[in-house]
């Protein structure tokens, strides 16, 4: 008999391993009554043994014929003592098998790091494609921000959120948050919240006495996380209903028919951080303007914070024609448009509508695409839909005005938190352009009901 060699097996390693079982196997074949051809008619043949060991990875390293795969091994790989197979074998005929394992060689250090490199690349270069066919209309940017969003919930949920290398940022954003709120909303109102995220707003609202809070997001993890931050928490006495919808591109209709407890015509409707995605397309914002319309009351208000677009033309019109991808930032912000048509249009957008850039922001934002909102163009839409405007103010120049109000009610936590290194409060370094620069407040009061 012979042993078939593996392809992987060099010639020479071949013999050495196998040519003397095969020998032996062939001559005890020829010899009559042998117990060892007994015994191997008794159990798998030779052939099929010897195979199911090359199979599992394994080198015989006597000259037997394989044992039963059953066989158990103890930890120096010796194999147990085979059972007594027939009356007539003895102690001394029973073989002896050693078989060694094959070790997996293992990555060094370096070449973990080379592994990891190589896929952070490929990531990478599949989020750059994604946002480039987003760019061409070959993708749907929901989709993009959905997922993101959906893993960055998973990621928060993993972080220590007093350790973020934003904190000053996140502290500084909040109090704009608490300022707006305070402002608009007044005990027993109901607010509706689109793109409400994982709740971090629930606290805000419930100083104020609100007696219903509506939310509704893209991203079912964030709706799932914003249940678990309203169960956590104590004493609010208000009803929160939490709902995974589309805001923007469909009519609320759809998202709120099976939560029939939701009371429409709402006091307020707040869109935070977010309202820039429905500006993708004429369509889309004119659907979320609409929604916002006949979400409210006659007297309510809508209000939130978007892009400053008078900061980014400021930004853009430093770059002349030539720079085929304008792009600025610093440490903690970076926004880059993947064409100039800014420039080359006589530093104007071609269109109101669907001005792409990405916009990363460390610790929260990680390349996402984002659209311009021209703060013309969104007054121009709301007062079609029955919104005066009543308020546009920079982050900075909001927060001087409102801050000497918060002195005495903001808690001492919260005041240190938004402290800056020379005494003052507010943002500095490069979380001042990040925050207090690239974004502006705003809030409008429905004057008048119109048709759809």
């Amino acid at each position: 008999m012979n042993i078939e060699k593996p392809p992987w097996m060099s010639q020479e390693d071949y013999d050495k391993q196998y040519g003397k079982i095969s020998q032996d196997l062939a001559g005890r074949r020829k010899t009559p009554g042998s117990t060892i051809t007994a015994d191997l008619g008794k159990t798998a043949s030779s052939e099929t043994a010897i195979a199911t060991t090359l199979n599992n990875s394994t080198a015989i390293t006597n000259d037997a014929a394989s044992p039963p795969p059953s066989t158990p091994l103890n930890q120096e790989g010796d194999v147990n003592d085979a059972k007594q197979r027939s009356d007539s074998t003895t102690e001394a005929d029973k073989p002896v098998y050693k078989i060694h394992k094959r070790r997996h060689e293992r990555y060094d250090q370096d070449e973990r790091k080379q592994k990891a490199e190589r896929q952070r690349l490929r990531d990478e270069q599949l989020k750059n494609h994604e946002i480039q066919m987003a760019a061409n209309r070959t993708i749907n940017v929901d989709q993009i921000v959905r997922e993101h969003y959906n893993e960055r919930t998973f990621i928060a949920n993993k972080a220590r959120r007093h350790l973020s290398p934003i904190l000053k940022l996140r502290n500084f954003n909040n109090a704009i948050k608490y300022m707006l709120i305070e402002k608009y909303t007044k005990r027993g109102d109901v607010v509706l919240e689109l793109a409400c995220g994982k709740g971090g707003d629930l606290r805000k609202y419930g100083n104020v006495g609100i007696s219903q809070f509506i939310g509704i997001d893209i991203s079912n993890a964030s709706i799932q996380e914003a249940h678990k931050r309203y169960r956590s928490m104590r004493n609010l006495a208000y009803q929160v209903i939490l709902i995974t919808g589309d805001c923007f591109g469909e009519s609320l209709g759809v998202a709120v028919e099976p939560f029939p407890d939701c009371r429409f015509p709402c006091d307020v409707v707040s869109t935070q951080f977010c309202l820039h995605y429905a500006f993708e397309t004429e369509e889309k914002a004119r659907r979320t303007i609409l929604n916002v319309s006949k979400s409210l009351k006659v007297g309510g208000y809508f209000f939130g914070t978007i892009p400053d677009s008078e900061f980014i033309r400021y930004k853009l019109n430093k770059f002349p024609p030539e720079v085929e991808t304008p792009s600025w930032g610093n440490s903690i912000y970076k926004v880059t448009f993947a064409n100039n048509e800014y420039a080359k249009n006589a530093k104007e957008f071609p269109s109101p509508y669907g001005q792409m850039y990405t916009y990363w922001l460390e610790d929260a934002i990680d390349n996402v695409p984002e659209y311009v909102v021209p703060f013309e163009t969104l007054r121009s839409l709301a007062d079609e839909y029955g919104l005066e405007l009543v308020l546009q103010m920079p982050f900075n120049k909001f927060f001087v005005q409102e801050i000497p109000h918060w002195m005495n009610r903001f808690s001492p936590r919260m005041l240190d938190g938004l402290q800056r290194s020379d005494g003052k409060f507010g943002v500095e370094g490069d979380e001042k352009e990040a925050a207090s620069y690239f974004y502006t407040v705003f809030a409008f009061c429905k004057k008048r009901n119109v048709d759809s």
